[in-house]
């Protein structure tokens, strides 16, 4: 324990003044000089024992923030891809469903290597940002599904090096269902409060209320339903 040292030192100033040997002839003020040149003796031991004890706890917090840092590193561009794809920016246009699901499995295996080095409140930001963003506990061996619509990213593909398969409509919980305003604009608080809360156990700096732009709900759309049935 980081304590011990300290508490060996005192023990031992302790010792020295109860050794002090019994003399008649001793005055108080003789005791006073011999406590004193104890105290003397031992004030620069305490100042370096208490100085290697808050460097050992300032070298502890400074690898911990490292490694948040490299964590953060690692993990901020997967959320931002998420992000994108989810509120319709970017490059939401980039990724079948299929990359996004292999996403969500590198972001949780990432993620939950790094939990125990975060507070609750980052956990409890990253499991309400994917509980947005997925719909688990599916038929058993089935995916995650993709909690957004799949008529808008069909009629909007321009990849040229694959071709939409009609099989990644299942993929969707929403389907042809249209995605509103509202929905984009509660996922985009739900991203910037996992942003905040990871800043804000980094201590760089105070963490921003917005990481995104509200200009996202403008993305919420509705399909015709003259195209919706001729399908």
């Amino acid at each position: 324990m980081p304590c011990v040292p300290l508490l060996v030192v005192v023990a031992l100033g302790v010792a020295a003044i109860l050794a002090i040997p019994e003399n008649p002839l001793m005055t108080d003020r003789d005791w006073l000089d011999a406590v004193s040149a104890i105290g003397a003796v031992l004030t620069p031991i305490l100042i370096v024992v208490f100085g290697i004890f808050i460097a050992s706890r300032q070298s502890r917090s400074e690898q911990l923030q490292k490694v948040r840092i490299e964590y953060y590193q690692q993990l901020a561009p997967d959320l931002n891809t998420l992000m994108c794809y989810m509120t319709f920016i970017g490059t939401w246009r980039d990724f079948t469903p299929v990359e996004i699901v292999l996403l969500k499995r590198r972001l949780d295996a990432n993620f939950y290597c790094a939990l125990p080095l975060f507070s609750k409140e980052v956990g409890g930001a990253y499991n309400a940002l994917m509980d947005l963003s997925f719909k688990p506990f599916g038929l058993w061996g089935s995916d995650a599904m993709i909690r957004s619509n799949s008529y808008r990213r069909r009629t909007s593909w321009r990849r040229v090096d694959v071709s939409w398969d009609s099989s990644w409509d299942e993929m969707f919980e929403l389907c042809e269902e249209g995605v509103s305003a509202g929905a984009l604009t509660t996922y985009r608080g739900a991203y910037d409060e996992v942003l905040a809360r990871m800043v804000e156990d980094l201590n760089l700096e105070k963490a921003r209320p917005d990481y995104t732009t509200a200009r996202v709900s403008l993305n919420a759309s509705t399909p015709p339903a003259r195209e919706v049935k001729a399908e």
